[in-house]
C-alpha cells in the first residue's frame, strides 16, 4: 500500500518546529487530498516504519553531530556517510509519497534515489495575486506533466504587476522624492534564512562589498532595503552601510512602492523574491547568490510550477496524484474558493509585503472605526 507523508525539511527542521510553523499547509490540503485517493496511509510530519520512528537527533548522531538547533541546521547531503543513508533508507522506499514544504533540493535528490516519489510545495516568489500562488515541484515527470496544464499564464503576472504600479503611483504610495534618478535597490533578507545558506554560513550583504562598489561607480545611488523582520546581529549590517560611503540606508518604505518608482533601474539581492517579482515591474535585476526557487523552467532543472487557486479544487489534486497512486475516477470538478480573496494568506496572516497593498491591513483601525459608528448609531436612534 502507498503512504503518503506530509512533511517539512526534516532535516533541517525539527518535528516540532514542523508542527509548530509549517503543518497547517497540509492540514488544509488534507481532506481534498483524502476524498480522491484510495490505498493509501497518510502520515504527518512523523516518519515510521514498521514501528520505528525516524530520530533527526540520531540521523546525526551518525555522523558525531549533536546539539541540532531546532531550526537553522545546515547540512551537507554530500557528506552524509554510508550509516546516515542506510538509516535514512528505512522510512523511504518506492511505496512513499512525500508532499513536502519547501524541501531542500539535495534532499530530494536523495530521496528520489530511493525510488520516493515527491511532489514540493512553496510559498511562491510572487505575492501580487488576490491571494497566495503557490509553487509545485516534483520528481516525477507525468506528475510534473499533469501539473503544467494548470500553470498561471505569464501575462497575468505582468498585469497584477501593472496594476498596482498604477495603484501606487495614484494613490501617493511611491515614497521617491529624496531618491536619485537611475539607482540600484539592494533588498535585504533575514540573518538567518535557508535561502541565503551557503559553505556552512549565512550569507548577508557584507559577503558582497567588491559587487556594492563596482554598482556604485555604474550607477547614481545604491540604497539599501533592510528586511522588516531581520533583528539579530543587524548591527553588522548596519555598521558596515555606516562605513560605506557608496551604500545608503533606507527605511520604513514600501518594497512595492519603491518597485514603482521610476527612479530605481536595477534592483539586486543574495536570494529575495523581491527579485522576481521586481522583473514584472520591467527592473533589471541580479541574483548575488541564487534564485529563492527555480520558477516555470524545464523539468531538468527542477522547477515549481506556478499554481493559483486550483490547488483549492479535488480535481486538480486526483490529477497530480494519478500518475503515482489510485485516484477515484469521480473526483468534483468544484472549487468553493474560486474568485475569494486572501483565504490562504489569513490562516497564518501571511501577508509579507502584500499588507501594504491590501485595504484592510493597510486600515488597521478600520473595523474599529465601523464598529464605533455602528454604536454611535444605534446610541443615536435609541434616544
Amino acid at each position: 500500500m502507498k503512504k503518503i507523508i506530509f512533511t517539512c525539511d526534516f532535516l533541517y527542521n525539527s518535528e516540532r518546529q514542523y508542527f509548530n510553523t509549517l503543518s497547517w499547509i497540509h492540514k488544509v490540503f488534507y481532506p481534498i487530498i483524502n476524498d480522491v485517493v484510495e490505498n493509501v496511509n497518510f502520515s504527518f510530519g512523523k516518519i515510521c516504519n514498521n514501528g520505528i520512528e525516524f530520530s533527526r537527533n540520531e540521523f546525526f548522531r551518525l555522523a558525531g553531530k549533536n546539539n541540532l538547533e531546532e531550526s537553522y541546521n545546515i547540512y551537507d547531503v554530500t557528506a552524509f556517510n554510508q550509516e546516515q543513508i542506510n538509516y535514512l533508507k528505512q522510512f523511504f522506499d518506492v511505496d512513499t509519497i512525500v508532499i513536502g514544504i519547501e524541501l531542500y533540493r539535495p534532499l530530494c535528490d536523495l530521496l528520489t534515489s530511493f525510488g520516493c516519489k515527491v511532489i514540493d510545495l512553496a510559498f511562491h516568489s510572487y505575492k501580487l495575486f488576490d491571494d497566495l500562488a503557490l509553487g509545485f515541484a516534483t520528481n516525477d515527470i507525468d506528475v510534473h506533466n499533469k501539473i503544467l496544464k494548470y500553470q498561471i499564464p505569464k501575462e497575468k503576472f505582468y498585469y497584477y504587476a501593472n496594476y498596482w504600479k498604477i495603484f501606487m503611483q495614484c494613490n501617493n504610495m511611491v515614497d521617491d522624492k529624496d531618491l536619485e534618478d537611475n539607482s540600484v535597490l539592494f533588498v535585504g533578507q533575514t540573518l538567518k534564512d535557508k535561502s541565503v545558506a551557503k559553505d556552512g554560513k549565512f550569507l548577508n550583504v557584507t559577503d558582497y562589498t567588491e559587487k556594492l562598489k563596482e554598482l556604485s561607480e555604474n550607477y547614481s545611488a545604491v540604497y539599501y532595503l533592510p528586511h522588516p523582520y531581520m533583528r539579530r546581529n543587524r548591527q553588522i549590517v548596519y555598521n558596515y552601510i555606516k562605513e560605506s560611503p557608496y551604500i545608503k540606508l533606507i527605511k520604513n518604505r514600501s518594497t512595492y512602492g519603491l518597485l514603482s518608482s521610476d527612479k530605481i533601474s536595477k534592483v539586486v539581492g543574495i536570494s529575495t523574491s523581491v527579485l522576481y517579482e521586481a522583473q514584472y515591474f520591467n527592473k533589471e535585476i541580479e541574483y548575488l547568490y541564487q534564485p529563492l526557487f527555480n520558477i516555470d523552467v524545464p523539468f531538468e532543472e527542477y522547477p515549481y510550477v506556478s499554481i493559483f487557486e486550483d490547488y483549492w479544487n479535488p480535481k486538480f489534486w486526483a490529477d497530480i496524484l494519478a500518475p503515482i497512486c489510485d485516484v477515484k475516477s469521480n473526483a468534483k470538478d468544484v472549487n468553493h474558493f474560486k474568485g475569494s480573496s486572501n483565504k490562504l494568506r489569513n490562516i497564518r496572516d501571511l501577508y509579507w509585503g502584500y499588507a501594504q497593498l491590501d485595504p484592510i491591513k493597510r486600515q488597521p483601525n478600520l473595523q474599529d472605526s465601523v464598529k464605533n459608528l455602528y454604536f454611535d448609531f444605534m446610541a443615536l436612534i435609541s434616544k
